[in-house]
């Protein structure tokens, strides 16, 4: 997911309007194509000290991406569970399990696969006492 997202304190500034070259300069200096300063900044809004500052009050969350759609507990429930039958299914038939970071991954499913059934049974739970 690629989001863009620019900060209002930090937007690119104007570019500022060209000068008109004088007559008495050097005749190099038209050669040279040098940008003259801009005589519009002074100190203070060149260090940007005037603006408003930059923190998580002033900016609004970052907008949400095109596919994002928020879904209802149920549909989530059914993802988890077949992303985590995907894993399981996946240590169960790999090919190298004497790897030291299998012993690990093992484990991290036994707890997420206790914690599914801990939920099974509470929804059971749950449904039993709203319906009796």
């Amino acid at each position: 997911m690629r989001v863009n997202y620019t900060l209002p304190g930090l937007m690119p500034m104007e570019p500022a309007p060209a000068e008109v070259s004088r007559t008495g300069d050097s005749p190099f200096r038209g050669r040279l194509g040098i940008a003259p300063a801009p005589r519009w900044l002074n100190w203070r809004n060149l260090l940007r000290l005037e603006d408003v500052p930059v923190n998580a009050l002033t900016i609004g969350p970052p907008p949400r991406p095109g596919g994002f759609e928020p879904s209802d507990p149920l549909t989530m429930r059914v993802v988890w569970r077949r992303m985590l039958d995907r894993h399981v299914e996946a240590v169960g038939s790999d090919p190298e399990p004497s790897r030291p970071d299998t012993q690990a991954i093992e484990r991290m499913l036994a707890v997420l696969m206790r914690f599914r059934d801990d939920e099974d049974e509470m929804i059971a739970r749950h449904l039993a006492e709203s319906e009796g």
